[in-house]
């Protein structure tokens, strides 16, 4: 600055006895002393031929050409800044004394112009010694170091090396803790299965008087056993594992109270068309067409086994308010139906069953739970051929593990992107 002996260059402060002086709205500095600070300080050299009235100005022979010390929230950062690429095999940390040396192999360096005091937490002293192979840069120490790491960055040439004290690892630990701690509320630990239908509520009436009901019972409590079975730190919790009546609303209260991570409610389809076959995954949201409400208003018909009081639950505006409840989850909702659909895909298809994709609706059985949540129709019993197959324990056995893939995959998928 103007009329000020003092000059900061790379953080440094130097005193000159030459001052630097305001003219014609321009600072106007002294050459020599520019050269000076140049050649001495940095890793340039610069000379003032003060006949010719030039400069000359040029590299040194160096490829350290200065370093930095920054603060960190989880330690102290040293970069040295290098214009030629080093591996770790030419580099050396070690502490003795209270003095860190970074021994750089290769490495060229102007003593006077990278030693010097410096005012941190962890460094107070920055000493550079060149040798016939190596550069050893030495860091005086305040305060006792737990680790060093050296890191090298693929994007540039500079030299990394963070350095921890207790203090800084405690931070990080307690970061850590915080971060494992906000993980786990996102891993899926707990999974509901919902057997729809039950007790007076048979579902829909198949060939030769197959009950959805019992079907999706068989199915839920097969897929329990092989969740427990593959994933013991996951909790099961059925709405139903006996032959009982659950209202619709009663079933995803059952999985917010128990902290689900995952519903998945089980059915069969029907049709008063014998012909029409195959099967399908939903998750919640808006009737999108005809074939979409006439499975909603099937799988809703449930609400007339309820009470009065029971069915004030499904009013208008509790339909739109819990709805809304359920809008956070539409994307991985929409996710894990395709994962589970794919995996039945795979298991029916070959055994001659349609695979009728993902679909989304209003089902009363979904709204209000807060997690991701589908709804598997898992064929037709009022097809005869999908209700032989349905009626099978082996069949049952084999959509079970196709449901359990779905899930596992989904599992991963997520917990993966934590």
């Amino acid at each position: 600055t103007a009329d000020n002996g003092f000059v900061v260059l790379n953080d440094q402060l130097y005193q000159y006895n030459y001052e630097p002086f305001w003219k014609d709205m321009e600072l106007w500095v002294p050459a020599e002393v520019l050269a000076d600070l140049f050649s001495s300080y940095t890793a340039h050299k610069m000379e003032f031929n003060s006949q010719k009235m030039e400069f000359v100005i040029g590299k040194k022979n160096v490829n350290i050409t200065n370093v930095k010390i920054s603060t960190k929230e989880n330690g102290t950062l040293i970069q040295i800044l290098s214009e030629k690429s080093f591996t770790k095999k030419d580099i050396s940390l070690k502490i003795s004394n209270n003095w860190l040396h970074v021994d750089i192999y290769g490495g060229l360096a102007d003593g006077k112009a990278i030693s010097k005091h410096i005012s941190t937490d962890v460094i107070s002293e920055i000493q550079a010694i060149q040798f016939e192979q190596l550069v050893s840069l030495a860091f005086k120490l305040k305060k006792k170091i737990e680790t060093k790491e050296l890191i090298l960055n693929a994007d540039s040439n500079d030299i990394f090396v963070n350095l921890k004290t207790s203090v800084d690892l405690g931070k990080e630990n307690k970061a850590k803790e915080d971060l494992d701690q906000q993980k786990k509320q996102w891993m899926i630990n707990t999974i509901v299965i919902d057997a729809g239908h039950g007790g007076k509520d048979p579902g829909a009436v198949g060939y030769k008087g197959l009950k959805e009901k019992d079907i999706v019972l068989s199915v839920a409590l097969k897929l329990g056993k092989m969740i427990a079975k593959n994933n013991p730190s996951v909790k099961i919790i059925y709405t139903r594992k006996t032959d009982v009546f659950i209202p619709l609303w009663k079933r995803t209260k059952i999985a917010n109270e128990n902290n689900g991570k995952l519903f998945i409610s089980l059915h069969c389809n029907g049709n008063n068309n014998k012909k029409v076959s195959g099967f399908d995954t939903w998750f919640l949201s808006a009737d999108k067409d005809d074939r979409a409400k006439a499975v909603v208003l099937k799988e809703n018909e449930s609400i007339k086994f309820e009470g009065m009081e029971d069915k004030k639950r499904y009013e208008g505006v509790n339909f739109i308010l819990a709805t809304m409840a359920q809008n956070a989850f539409i994307k991985q909702s929409q996710y894990f139906a395709s994962v589970v659909q794919k995996s039945l895909s795979k298991k029916l298809k070959p055994v001659g069953m349609k695979d009728l994709g993902v679909k989304q609706g209003g089902f009363w059985v979904m709204v209000g739970a807060t997690m991701p949540n589908i709804l598997v129709e898992m064929g037709h019993i009022s097809n005869k051929f999908e209700a032989k197959l349905l009626k099978q324990k082996s069949m049952q056995t084999k959509l079970a593990d196709a449901i359990y893939k779905g899930i596992a995959k989904y599992k991963k998928d997520i917990e993966d992107s934590i």
